[in-house]
């Protein structure tokens, strides 16, 4: 049996996609999504409270519908087949008018005993776009790209702390991630690759290159193995338009420091990427310089991950030296990924 707690910011759609995995699996999976199950027990104890206001419950109100709807989700493992994956969806933290909140507690955790936890992101613009029309938000209380970004960073860091605890791993799941590729974290023996490649390098002078990778060669990739592609999470282009035409026009504007921390997290969440994987697989059809591959491959190098090379050009002894292997073309480096994968 497993136990998943998956966690991610209001509007990242962490229900919605649990929901989406369980149909593609059937009766594999079985969803327990801790928010409605507190809005259930709300009812069945009398308690008034809607959801605009649940988060302004007393503490010990809030910390006691969380048990009991935790509860329940204990007894309904308790009495499933040993086959189930179980996924729960709650919320580590809860940011609400300049407060956090926690949406767990180590204890919670302990009781649980969780084969992992998943952390579900997407893109800010995304996030602020779904919240915006979420009747609990109103233009005061709404975090800004900023604070959205500052709560998504806090969900994370809150349940790498509540795996810690149990000492289990944690994976960072775009919410766009392919659904049947997702499927075989669950099901599968699937190795896990982050796939690096030189996207700023090539999307506006070769775009066919770039929409090759995305497409055949991506899905020859997700047959292998399960694979975390940098692209699933499209903030980057937000912070070099330094515009906000994709936000809502009741959104701020993007600020510096919103910049900022866009691309400190980009490069976060790719490094995380590849701390969740077993190997990079680096695709680099062009001899254009791009430094965000080179620092992938020597972050991988530098914690021990296999590196896999395709790179038709010519090579270079410090590339060389930390990769585990380069290939010329892309038949010789899927030839060797399926043994790898194997």
């Amino acid at each position: 049996m497993q136990k998943w707690i998956v966690t991610g910011v209001s509007g990242s759609e962490r229900v919605e996609l649990l929901m989406e995995l369980a149909e593609k699996a059937g009766k594999k999976v079985k969803v327990h999504d801790v928010g409605n199950l507190m809005r259930q027990e709300a009812i069945k104890y009398k308690i008034p409270v809607t959801d605009e206001r649940v988060l302004d419950m007393d503490s010990s109100q809030l910390r006691l519908l969380r048990a009991t709807a935790l509860k329940e989700v204990r007894l309904s493992i308790s009495n499933s087949p040993e086959d189930i994956v179980h996924l729960i969806g709650v919320h580590a933290t809860f940011r609400w008018k300049g407060r956090l909140i926690p949406g767990m507690s180590y204890q919670d955790v302990i009781e649980i005993q969780p084969s992992g936890f998943i952390n579900i992101v997407r893109d800010v613009k995304d996030i602020m776009a779904r919240n915006e029309k979420n009747p609990k938000w109103d233009p005061d209380t709404l975090p800004n790209v900023q604070e959205t970004q500052e709560w998504m960073m806090v969900e994370e860091f809150a349940s790498e702390i509540l795996a810690e605890v149990v000492n289990r791993p944690i994976y960072l799941i775009s919410r766009t991630h392919n659904l049947a590729n997702l499927t075989d974290l669950f099901f599968s023996q699937k190795k896990k690759i982050y796939l690096s490649y030189p996207i700023t390098a090539i999307e506006k002078d070769e775009p066919q290159l770039l929409e090759k990778i995305q497409g055949p060669i991506l899905k020859e990739l997700e047959e292998l193995f399960v694979v975390f592609n940098p692209l699933t999470i499209k903030d980057m282009a937000l912070a070099q338009e330094g515009t906000t035409n994709a936000f809502p026009e009741s959104v701020d504007q993007l600020t510096v420091k919103a910049v900022e921390i866009i691309k400190t997290r980009t490069i976060e969440r790719d490094f995380q990427f590849i701390d969740q994987s077993d190997a990079v697989v680096v695709l680099y059809p062009t001899e254009k310089v791009s430094p965000g591959v080179l620092a992938e491959i020597y972050y991988a190098h530098r914690n021990l991950k296999p590196v896999f090379m395709f790179f038709p050009g010519r090579k270079s002894p410090f590339i060389e030296d930390a990769t585990t292997q380069i290939e010329t073309t892309l038949e010789a480096l899927m030839k060797r990924l399926k043994t790898f994968a194997s």
